[in-house]
């Protein structure tokens, strides 16, 4: 990042973390929602935020500025 300016990967990470916050949000608020109706309606918001944090993550996947080690047996535990 340069003196106040953040270029595209930067970009991309902020929005990714800020995704994975609101999904997790979401996620926790359906668990605790105390209707059918609200839980609904949380739960197909997850899945859309769920949607864009993939979209993020392959296109910083694909620009090589994410990679997620492999889940082989050494790293599954």
């Amino acid at each position: 990042m340069r003196e106040g300016k953040l270029c595209d990967r930067d970009r991309l990470t902020d929005m990714l973390l800020l995704s994975k916050g609101v999904a997790g949000g979401y996620h926790t608020a359906a668990l605790e929602a105390a209707t059918p109706k609200v839980r609904s309606t949380l739960a197909k918001l997850h899945a859309e935020e769920l949607k864009d944090a993939e979209a993020l993550f392959s296109a910083m996947e694909k620009r090589g500025w994410y990679r997620p080690e492999p889940a082989g047996p050494p790293n599954l535990r």
